[in-house]
């Protein structure tokens, strides 16, 4: 190559000069061709004559003729070549019309070679000259040929095009607008990559534009607009990923911004029924698309500002305005959920330019359907001075649009009481200088969030007396009229009525139907009136400011008998029953739909409740750091320890308090964790501060902060900054906060009183023994009983009575069940139920999901994006309500905080044997070392428990990433330790090894099958005088359980899925529910119903002996269906296990009216408590070995199995991807998706088995397989119709030959699917 390079200062003479013939030519740019790739650019700087290059080769390249062969091609090549060595020869080159001689040669397409050397060497100019290339036509230019060229080169002139319009000048955009029409044909690609790179290449064009009507037209003229949303709509948004969805939106409300047509096509295209799907679900996946969509409507109405065709042509056309109501309604709910009130001011900014254009009679139409005034109360409750004085200026912009109307609104709904409130703290604020000084005090100003022309450095337009000169002018307005005296929904009236209805209910409580039909029929019309009528009627306001959650909460815990000292047990158990029975009388109530109604009361009830719970948006504070926030998935597997637990840390100087005595000072700066609450500090600090004599007994401190006593169930902290930022519900804490040194003082707490509720829980934990019914020792019901939330909460913030209520009434509807079968069972026993077949339950409870909070949801969404989430800044509300009312949160936000703060929660460490042949450490690659560490273990497939319990003994403590190979097969990695688990938990359910109800029979020889129940697995109860049966060991039974305890805490810590059914009761042991005879019909049925008819004769039986009146047959009222008990022959062994004697020589006991009480209590203690109480030990502990079980609480038992045992209905293959050789379009690709579409339910669990190594999908379907399931193309060395389908369970790909036929792929495809499973030979 020397030898070439040696050439080059003899060939730029030889090109220079022009009398020399084409043949000479030709040979000095083949011999410059060779040499380019190797020359350096000193080199080619040294030359003699080097001018030549950028004067000759452009001319070159046009050069014309028979007679000029390659050299056209030759010569693109070589500028390509010399500016990829001097990229500042670029502009040299343009200068002498290579842009021009390779954009015209390139237009020609008389040479495919030529054509690609052209556009190599323009995309190499064109980085260095963008502007220059724009100005000649190149964008537009290099799309012409799109469809002639392979792949590859449609991608460079996609980028070329991109490198040009990225920064256009404004005069430059008419050029750019050239490429606009190709650039619109690309968006209908099949390649994903071109539709992004053409739709960014839009967005930047309509960027630059800066709103210029007529270039946004010219898109809109283009179908741009048409286009969008064609790929937009039929659900396609939430398939075509974050980046393009985001572009799409951004180029649309570009368009939009100076468009009047666009924005017109928009309307007609159903813009507003698309945005409030894609805003309905954000919200409910807490996205951050949803300011996206914000901006968008944003621009969707700016036009009506400006443009009076266009506001009267929307105006007239009822279509249109109701998909302005709709946008309305939208932004309200958007609003209304919003953690930051930055979004909740944008979107007030926008209902207010809609009120703006709009006629008092759309706005009337409008109060009724999304109630306005409503909306307005709940923002004016807020502390955000944004949100409060925009908030007024739509009031006011109302009350000028129909006066009279929206002030009986306002009137009704608060909006005027909430005036009132609002001028006279701002009164307050300005006589009282602290508070002066506090309001003036710099608040992050939100003015100019929509102006994208706005500096930073623009003053507020909210200036100090603002908001009362705002709040005076609207209150003047109210003197002009005046509201009825009589309405009713006066404040006073409404809690009159509430009072009175409460009041009844206390006179009703004991009164049974048969005592006083007349007084049930007017409690239960009572009844109606207020839940069913009175209620859906009643503003938000008048509901929370009536003291109605109170009253209901009261009434229900039967806080006018609760006595503060609970010494006496009998009162205990006495207080009980009448709590319960006042849950009965109100579930009946809140849980039966009248006939005229499809709404239950306690859904409107639970409504009216969360919507005045969200008035209360300044509890529940955002904290956020410096720190970037980081996008987290919903469905993500599980946490390590993140490692950045060092990364921020307080620096806090203990200052000893003015007048303590006792203590000693503390010198110097202790930094302490974000973590740390004040006990931990304690522990730390009492050494150096206590004297050695007065060091014995408990170190009990009190720490303050400017004179105010700090939390001990907060962190310090976050009392710090909630001290620092008093009065803001959104708290941002800057890089200073870090470097500051904080004074706290520390004195002696000489207190030595134990609280009065810690008193009462231990007293009422030891009544737990004496009560029955698992209701009664929920935490609801201990909250009732004990009259209060449990924990350190301030019971004057306006939420608390809120959040009490809600959590009795979710209670209330958990156990609606066992509270109407108990209801039931009393009747029966009183004779007001002549049947046993009449015990049934006939109210059903309200969708558990019903009591969501969707405000608190974001914010806890919100504050998990927080980066320093995982080492403590998580804001005390946070763990309080997932610890105490989980179900305010939705499921994936309490999965996602389950997987931040589960590093906690570990109970295992990382030692093990270094020289166990069957492991190896393997490090991922993934930046965090620590969290990625894995465990690899070899396994045997036919002796699969036995190698699992091994590896667990060894690893199941381990906080690593446990991984599976088997023995003597190829596959390693995700897809065989996810079989791994599946085969695990599938074998644990075999017959013969004695572990699940149903597995009695004794197994015949070679039987290999396994146990199953339609209602899930539970526990087979053993007697604890057997040590063994039909030759199964207990001790054997008690290993299994313990094995099944690593192996789901396991599945749950790697993210796993297991493929096993278990019952609804066994996961309510797993969670630390209490089980009852209202339990066994959940997986036994048959038993259950029986135990129930039993228990509701020994009720009867109890109820006639205490009753004065008597009976005229006895014996026919205590017969069990006509038939008398002794006639039933039963004993005292387990129904359907007669080996288990439920008392000594049970076989030869008989069941008898006088001992069925005891009949029935020895089943169900035998069948959920004694008899199951070992196995559930063993699988209890060994959970805890890996991480905490009580950690789960969080969840219900439906939620357990999704966790464990992924979803069963998520199967939507349009989350499939294709690659390498197939799209979307390919034939085969079409002719697969047809034969999944048609798959029934099995086989789409052997597909995914197959596919994935679980036979179900992880939490969130195909859409969260992380990698995305993907198929590619299988290269096929003999016939293709021959081969079968591959996989790659790690990586997700199905390997899929190009099969000739539908039905050959169908059969081929069955084919892997049953031989694939049970070993990776296709892999």
């Amino acid at each position: 190559m020397a030898d070439v390079l040696a050439y080059l200062p003899y060939v730029v003479p030889a090109l220079a000069d022009k009398d020399q013939g084409a043949d000479a030519h030709l040979a000095a740019l083949e011999t410059l061709c060779v040499a380019l790739p190797y020359a350096y650019p000193d080199l080619l700087i040294a030359v003699d004559k080097v001018d030549c290059f950028v004067t000759r080769l452009p001319a070159l390249v046009s050069a014309t003729g028979a007679d000029q062969g390659n050299m056209p091609v030759l010569a693109a090549q070589a500028i390509a070549g010399v500016v990829e060595q001097l990229p500042e020869w670029a502009e040299s080159f343009e200068k002498n019309g290579a842009v021009q001689a390779l954009r015209d040669r390139m237009l020609a397409v008389d040479n495919m070679e030529l054509a690609e050397k052209c556009l190599l060497a323009l995309k190499l100019i064109c980085e260095e000259c963008p502007h220059q290339c724009l100005r000649h036509g190149v964008a537009a230019a290099v799309l012409q040929f799109f469809d002639f060229v392979p792949t590859n080169e449609q991608k460079v002139a996609l980028k070329i095009v991109a490198k040009i319009v990225e920064e256009c000048d404004e005069a430059d955009v008419p050029k750019a607008m050239d490429a606009a029409p190709a650039l619109c044909n690309l968006l209908q690609s099949s390649d994903n990559t071109i539709q992004k790179s053409a739709l960014s290449c839009l967005c930047m064009i309509a960027s630059n534009a800066h709103g210029k009507a007529e270039h946004m037209d010219m898109l809109c003229e283009l179908k741009v607009v048409d286009t969008a949303m064609r790929m937009l709509e039929k659900d396609g948004w939430k398939t075509i990923g974050d980046e393009t969805l985001t572009g799409i939106l951004g180029l649309l409300k570009n368009i939009s911004s100076a468009s009047a047509q666009a924005v017109k096509s928009l309307f007609d295209l159903g813009v507003c029924d698309l945005l409030r799907q894609m805003i309905t679900y954000y919200s409910s996946s807490h996205s951050n698309s949803d300011k996206m969509l914000v901006e968008l409507i944003n621009q969707l109405m700016r036009p009506l500002e400006t443009s009076a065709a266009l506001k009267n042509a929307i105006v007239e056309q009822n279509s249109y305005l109701d998909q302005i109501s709709s946008i309305v309604t939208l932004l309200i709910q958007v609003a209304k959920c919003g953690a930051l009130s930055s979004v909740c001011y944008t979107c007030i900014v926008l209902i207010g330019n809609i009120v703006e254009v709009s006629t008092p009679a759309f706005l009337i139409k409008l109060q009724k359907t999304a109630n306005l005034s409503s909306f307005l109360m709940c923002l004016l409750a807020r502390k955000k001075r944004h949100v409060v004085f925009e908030t007024l200026k739509l009031s006011k912009s109302l009350l000028k649009k129909q006066h009279q109307f929206f002030f009986e609104s306002f009137d009704k709904e608060g909006v005027k009481h909430a005036i009132d409130a609002i001028q006279a703290q701002e009164k307050d604020r300005n006589s009282n200088h602290k508070l002066k000084m506090k309001n003036n005090m710099q608040e992050h100003c939100v003015c100019f969030n929509l102006d994208s022309d706005a500096s930073s450095t623009d003053r507020c337009k909210i200036e100090n007396n603002a908001i009362l000169n705002l709040a005076g002018d609207i209150k003047k307005s109210f003197s002009v009229v005046k509201a009825s005296n009589k309405s009713p929904y006066r404040l006073g009236c409404f809690t009159t009525f509430v009072k009175g209805y409460f009041a009844k209910l206390n006179g009703h409580t004991m009164t049974t139907p048969t005592q006083n039909l007349d007084r049930c029929r007017e409690l239960s019309e009572v009844s109606r009136r207020l839940l069913s009528d009175k209620l859906p009627s009643t503003s938000t306001f008048v509901f929370a400011k009536s003291g109605s959650a109170k009253d209901l909460s009261d009434y229900l815990c039967n806080v006018a008998y609760l006595k503060p000292n609970l010494n006496n047990r009998q009162y205990l158990l006495e207080r009980a029953k009448e709590v319960q029975y006042r849950l009965q009388k109100f579930a009946h109530l809140a849980l039966e739909m009248s006939n005229e109604s499809s709404v239950k009361p306690l859904e409107i009830l639970v409504e009216k409740l969360l919507d005045s719970l969200h008035m209360s948006y300044d509890s529940f504070p955002v904290i956020l750091s410096h720190h970037k926030q980081c996008t987290r998935e919903s469905t993500m597997i599980p946490l390590r320890h993140s490692g950045i637990e060092d990364s921020e840390s307080l620096h806090i100087k203990f200052v000893k308090a003015r007048r303590e005595k006792e203590l000693q000072g503390y010198g110097g700066v202790l930094p302490i964790p974000i973590s740390s609450k004040p006990d931990a500090i304690e522990a730390d600090l009492w050494p150096n501060i206590c004297s050695p004599r007065n060091r014995q007994g408990s170190s009990r401190l009190m720490f303050s902060y400017k004179g105010i006593q700090l939390k001990s169930s907060a962190t310090i902290f976050e009392s710090l900054v909630r001290l620092m930022n008093e009065g803001k519900s959104d708290i941002t804490i800057d890089q200073s906060f870090w470097k500051e040194v904080h004074r706290i003082s520390y004195k002696r707490n000489k207190s030595k009183k134990i609280s009065s509720l810690s008193s009462s829980n231990a007293r009422l934990s030891a009544v737990h023994e004496k009560l029955e019914q698992s209701l009664l020792k929920d935490p609801f019901f201990s909250a009732m009983f004990l009259g209060k939330l449990p924990g350190d909460v301030d019971e004057s913030d306006p939420s608390y009575n809120l959040l009490f209520t809600l959590k009795i009434l979710e209670g209330l509807n958990r156990f609606s069940y066992q509270l109407s079968m108990d209801e039931k069972i009393r009747l029966f026993a009183e004779s007001c139920l002549r049947d046993l077949d009449d015990i049934k339950v006939t109210i059903s409870p309200i969708p558990q999901h019903q009591f969501t909070s969707i405000l608190l949801t974001s914010k806890l969404e919100l504050q998990m994006q927080e980066n320093l989430f995982e080492v403590g800044l998580v804001p005390s509300w946070c763990v309080y309500l997932v610890e105490t009312c989980p179900f305010l949160f939705s499921f994936n936000a309490r999965w996602k905080y389950f997987c931040l703060t589960l590093h906690r929660s570990f109970m295992g460490d990382d030692t093990s044997d270094p020289d166990s042949p069957n492991e190896e450490d393997e490090a991922s690659d993934a930046p965090n070392e620590a969290a990625n560490k894995t465990k690899k273990y070899k396994v045997t497939r036919g002796n699969i428990l036995e190698s699992a319990i091994s590896m667990m003994a060894k690893h199941g403590s381990s906080a690593k990433t446990i991984e599976v190979a088997f023995e003597g097969e190829a596959g390693t990695g995700r897809g065989p330790t996810i079989e791994f688990y599946s085969t695990v938990s599938h074998e644990l359910q075999r017959f013969g090894l004695g572990m699940w109800r149903g597995d009695n029979a004794r197994k015949a020889e070679g039987e290999t099958g396994f146990v199953h129940s339609s209602f899930g697995l539970f526990p087979q109860p053993w007697s604890s005088a057997v040590t063994s049966s039909r030759g199964i060991e207990f001790s054997d039974v008690v290993q299994k359980f313990k094995l099944l305890g690593h192996i789901v805490a396991r599945a749950v810590l790697d993210g796993r899925i297991l493929d096993i059914s278990l019952s609804k009761a066994f996961y309510k042991i797993m969670l630390g529910q209490e089980l009852d005879i209202y339990d066994i019909p959940s997986f036994d049925p048959e038993l259950g119903k029986t135990v129930v008819e039993f228990q509701a004769l020994v009720k009867r039986k109890k109820f006639l002996e205490s009753s004065s009146e008597t009976t005229s047959n006895p014996s026919a009222d205590l017969s069990y269906k006509n038939v008398r008990l002794e006639d039933l022959c039963l004993d005292f062994t387990l129904p359907g296990n007669p080996g288990y004697e439920l008392v000594p020589g049970g076989s030869d006991k008989m069941v008898t009216l006088d001992s069925l009480e005891e009949y029935v209590y020895l089943i169900v203690d035998a069948t959920l408590k004694s008899g199951i109480a070992k196995q559930i030990e063993a699988f209890k502990s060994a959970f805890n070995e890996v991480f905490a079980l009580k950690t789960l609480r969080m969840f219900n038992e439906e939620e357990m199995e999704r966790i464990l045992c992924g979803e069963h209905d998520a199967w939507a293959v349009n989350h499939i991807e294709f690659d390498h050789g197939y799209d979307a379009h390919s034939p085969p690709i079409v002719n697969f998706l047809e034969i999944l579409r048609e798959f029934g339910r099995e086989e789409q669990r052997a597909f995914i088995q197959f596919s994935t190594g679980a036979p179900t999908l992880p939490l969130g379907g195909l859409a969260s397989l992380n990698p995305k399931l993907t198929v590619v193309r299988k290269q096929c060395d003999g016939c293709v119709d021959g081969e079968l389908p591959s996989v790659n369970t790690c990586r997700h790909f199905i390997k899929l030959p190009p099969y000739s036929s539908k039905e050959i792929m169908r059969e081929k495809l069955k084919y892997a699917l049953a031989e694939g499973l049970g070993s990776f030979h296709l892999s």
